[in-house]
C-alpha cells in the first residue's frame, strides 16, 4: 500500500468520517417543556491529534420531536440526530433556503428519542 493510499484511509477518511454528526446519544441536562427544547450533552468522547480525549460541548436549545415529549426528563438518555443542512428557517411544512453551507452541524440538532433500557 503507497503512503498516499495509506494517507487516506487513515488519516483523512476518518477525519472526514468523524466531523460528520449524525445520530449519537446525549444524556438530557435540562428539559424545558414550554418551549419543548433541551440542552443536551453528547456522550460520545472526541480525540484530538495527540489521542488526547475530551468531552464533547453540550448542545443548547435542541428542539425535541412530539412522539418523546412527554418521556423527556433531566437525566434521561436519548438520541439525537442532527439535520442536513440548517433549521434555522424552518417554518411549518413550507421549502427552506438553507441560508447556510454547514452540513450535519450539531447546532441543527434533534432529539429523536428517548431511550428506556
Amino acid at each position: 500500500m503507497s503512503q498516499l493510499t495509506k494517507f487516506f484511509n487513515d488519516e483523512y477518511k476518518n477525519h472526514i468520517l468523524f466531523s460528520i454528526n449524525t445520530t449519537a446519544p446525549a444524556k438530557v441536562l435540562k428539559y424545558n417543556s414550554s418551549t419543548k427544547r433541551a440542552d443536551i450533552q453528547p456522550l460520545f468522547l472526541m480525540a484530538n491529534k495527540d489521542n488526547t480525549v475530551y468531552k464533547q460541548s453540550p448542545i443548547n436549545d435542541v428542539p425535541v420531536l412530539k412522539h418523546c415529549q412527554s418521556d423527556l426528563k433531566a437525566g434521561s438518555l436519548v438520541f439525537y440526530s442532527c439535520a442536513q443542512r440548517s433549521l434555522e428557517n424552518l417554518n411549518g411544512t413550507n421549502f427552506i433556503d438553507p441560508d447556510s453551507h454547514q452540513y450535519f452541524d450539531s447546532n441543527d440538532a434533534v432529539v429523536i428519542g428517548v431511550f428506556d433500557g
